[in-house]
């Protein structure tokens, strides 16, 4: 499939079962409850926040084992919303944020001792403000390509079964380059234009007190969540 076509199919998907999609909406706003507790009400009850960071942990967890079934029907090419299973999905996310932690710990690392460097470098020549600027855009650039990597480890995950294909750095590399890197980054920047007008679009019906900004709130969760895994999947098809 070209760009174009795996644009249009993943901007068309999420709307293929309106009763899927309101379930994965509220999925996506219970795993952000704490955000939105701190949003709607002025509490400081400690009791409250916890519960509802637990409530919004489980659920994220849940969101990302169910987006690996979005992207195993994708590169499937299957266009049904997959069903729930709250148990499986869990696991699968706990699965996902190991695997997260562990591709995200080795930039992080570098990011850090960079950073270090850079704003080091930077005092001895009275520059701070300069040394953090480099050390900020070295940062970015490691963070974006390791997430390209995580992104495809990710749909080798969902594409097997098997959390081990995500740790497989050579098969990961060869994925990266069977799909085109180009296509990948290409990808990534529209749809982060389709994110922003859809955010647009429902900030016209988040203008309606609470009520309004919660319904914004699951579908722009649910569309945002379910156009972007599509997508990987559609992407990764190419080598599955």
């Amino acid at each position: 499939m070209s760009l174009s076509e795996i644009i249009s199919d993943s901007v068309k998907y999420p709307f293929s079962d309106i009763t899927k999609f309101f379930i994965v909406g509220v999925f996506v706003f219970l795993a952000g409850l704490s955000n939105a507790f701190s949003a709607f009400f002025q509490m400081d009850n400690a009791v409250i926040i916890g519960i509802a960071a637990i409530i919004a942990l489980i659920f994220s967890l849940i969101v990302s084992g169910y987006n690996l079934k979005v992207v195993k029907n994708a590169i499937d090419h299957s266009s049904a919303l997959p069903d729930f299973d709250f148990a499986g999905d869990l696991v699968n996310g706990i699965k996902v944020l190991i695997i997260s932690i562990v591709y995200f710990i080795i930039p992080f690392i570098i990011i850090f001792l960079i950073a270090g460097v850079s704003i080091f470098t930077g005092s001895v020549f009275n520059n701070v403000a300069a040394g953090s600027g480099v050390a900020l855009i070295i940062g970015f650039i490691i963070a974006f390509i390791f997430a390209i990597f995580q992104i495809v480890a990710m749909a080798r995950f969902a594409n097997t079964g098997e959390m081990g294909a995500a740790f497989q750095l050579g098969e990961v590399f060869s994925d990266v380059k069977q799909i085109g890197i180009g296509s990948i980054i290409g990808f990534l920047i529209v749809s982060v234009v389709i994110v922003i007008i859809a955010f647009v679009i429902t900030g016209i019906i988040a203008m309606i007190p609470i009520i309004g900004l919660i319904i914004a709130s699951i579908i722009l969760g649910a569309f945002v969540t379910l156009f972007v895994n599509r997508g990987i999947g559609l992407l990764y098809s190419k080598v599955a």
